[in-house]
């Protein structure tokens, strides 16, 4: 794994750094690791919690539904409107789950 420096302004990293001194975090790197890490797992389940309305109504795990609807001889308006929706919860859970098996192994 190649290992990067960035430079953090002062304003920026002062919160971090603060929540170390307060003893939450045994130093900025852990702070950061574990926020990144608790982030993602809430954005999971927000975007989880958002694409099972979808489920519920339809009956289906959103694969399904795309290739139902994709393959149905009549356009219904309503299952389209449902789907742009729900595709961008399912893309935005796609990427905090990205994140969180990408961060997980820091912790």
């Amino acid at each position: 794994m190649v290992m990067e420096t960035v430079e953090i302004p002062k304003d920026v990293l002062s919160p971090i750094t603060g929540l170390v001194h307060h003893g939450l975090y045994k130093n900025e790197k852990s702070a950061i690791i574990n926020i990144v890490h608790d982030m993602s797992l809430s954005k999971m389940k927000e975007f989880q919690s958002s694409m099972q309305v979808f489920e519920t109504k339809y009956g289906l795990v959103f694969e399904d539904f795309e290739k139902q609807l994709k393959f149905a001889d009549k356009e219904d308006f309503e299952k389209w409107d449902d789907y742009i929706e729900w595709k961008a919860y399912y893309t935005a859970h796609k990427y905090w789950k990205s994140a969180h098996e990408e961060i997980s192994p820091w912790l």
